[in-house]
Parts: structure tokens; C-alpha cells; sequence
């Protein structure tokens, strides 16, 4: 009872104890101990990997961020996802021209307005080798030194002979590349989409539910060159979208 009072007050001068106070009368249960112990090493635990793991992969993330406008000052506060060497974000609504910038990330946008756009961020070298924007998809594509990373937003209705036209004149065989984010195609179904990018050879590796509707949208495909690499994948939630992010590590 002494710590939930005490708990609900956010200054020391909002407390007022009246009478003596028993200082022995306040104490920790011991089975809370062993377990806040044993919550602390596992947190530890987490942050150790986390370390090793940025220090021997490259981790490229996305996530349909349901407005960047609406959702900037979450987005800014999201350690995981702005400690991503590339991280990019769906549904930006971004308007034509209009950016935004990150601490320690340089952007590109492919922006058109309500309910579309995508923008990719990098902390890593990388370039821009093609963007594409309308009505109906939005697309970016990077080039580091090591692989390619096409980030796409499609709305629901687009023409997928044209996004597979598309994304075929981009893509190298040759290089290890991957293909990531809101297709709104639920991969269970097999569309046409998943079918023709898996006759040039891509892999999809997300495997559950991305979306509180229980669909699974959010993809992560990825080619022979690239899936030959010691890669893996990872799906967390952000609570301040019905998506998860979907991130894929790469061996540096």
C-alpha cells in the first residue's frame, strides 16, 4: 500500500506524510525480488544480443506507419527502429515534396498524399537507383555495397502485372536483393503477385500475422543471392500502428 501511494505522486513536494513513519513497516516482498532479478538479467540478456547482433548484421526494417504526420513523435521515440542501419515506412501521406528528417538518418521519399508514399532512411551508405509514385503503388529502390533493398506501399486494387513489370526491369539477378512491405495481398492466399516473384527465384519469409486483422500483409522477399547469406528475419509490434515492423538482418 506504501509504494502504490507513493507511486501516484510525480513530485517529491506532492508528498505529505503526517505522523511518524515506520521505515521497517515498508519492505519488498522477497518472491518480487527474485522475480524483478530474474526479469533484469533476461532484459540484459536481450540487450547483449542486440549488441552482437548490430555488430556482425546490417538490420533493414519496415513498417506501415498508418501517417508519419499523426505518428512523427512515436516514430521518433522508436529506438529499435531508428537504430536500423535502413528502415523505411508505408502509408506516410506524405504530400508531394514534403519530407522528413531523422537524427543520424539521411532520406528518400516517394510520396502522394493521403493514404500512400513510402520513404526508406539509411545510416548506411547506400544510393537511390529508382522511385515511383501514383495513385495506386509507391516504390523506392537502394543500392549499397552489399545488396539491394526495394521498399514498396501498394493500395489495395493496384494492378500487380504492372508492380511485377516493374520491379523485374529493376531487379539484378546477380544481386543479393531484398523486396519488403505493405503489398495488402494476404500471403496466404497465393496471389498472382507471390506467384510471379516466385518464378524469378524470391522467397517470402514472413510467416505469421502482421496486421490486428490478423491477415498477413507485410512481406520480406528476398533472392538466391541474398537468401544464400546467414540472413533471418524478426517481426515486433508498435503500438502506435495496427502493423508490425518486419526487419531482416543481413551478415555484414
Amino acid at each position: 500500500m506504501g509504494y502504490v501511494s507513493l507511486g501516484r505522486s510525480e513530485q517529491l513536494k506532492d508528498i505529505y506524510i503526517k505522523g511518524k513513519l515506520d521505515r521497517e513497516g515498508i519492505h519488498a516482498s522477497i518472491d518480487a525480488l527474485e522475480e524483478t532479478n530474474r526479469l533484469q538479467t533476461i532484459f540484459d540478456q536481450n540487450v547483449e544480443r542486440l549488441k552482437e547482433k548490430a555488430e556482425n548484421f546490417w538490420r533493414i526494417s519496415y513498417l506501415n506507419v498508418r501517417n508519419l504526420n499523426w505518428n512523427e513523435e512515436y516514430v521518433r521515440k522508436d529506438n529499435f527502429l531508428l537504430s536500423s542501419d535502413i528502415f523505411a515506412l508505408g502509408e506516410t501521406w506524405l504530400k508531394p515534396g514534403e519530407v522528413k528528417q531523422f537524427d543520424g538518418s539521411s532520406g528518400f521519399f516517394a510520396n502522394h498524399g493521403g493514404g500512400k508514399g513510402v520513404s526508406a532512411f539509411h545510416r548506411m551508405d547506400a544510393t537511390i537507383l529508382n522511385s515511383i509514385t501514383s495513385a495506386k503503388f509507391s516504390v523506392i529502390h537502394l543500392r549499397t555495397n552489399k545488396f539491394d533493398a526495394i521498399f514498396v506501399y501498394l493500395s489495395s486494387g493496384c494492378s500487380k502485372d504492372d508492380v511485377f513489370q516493374l520491379l523485374e526491369t529493376w531487379i539484378n539477378r546477380d544481386v543479393p536483393t531484398t523486396i519488403m512491405g505493405d503489398f495488402n495481398i494476404d500471403f496466404c492466399q497465393n496471389d498472382k503477385l507471390v506467384k510471379s516473384l516466385g518464378r524469378i527465384g524470391f522467397e517470402q519469409l514472413i510467416k505469421e500475422s502482421t496486421i490486428d486483422t490478423g491477415n498477413l500483409i507485410d512481406h520480406i522477399y528476398v533472392n538466391e543471392s541474398l537468401k544464400s547469406l546467414n540472413i533471418s528475419t524478426q517481426r515486433d509490434s508498435a503500438f502506435y500502428s495496427d502493423h508490425d515492423v518486419i526487419t531482416l538482418h543481413i551478415p555484414k
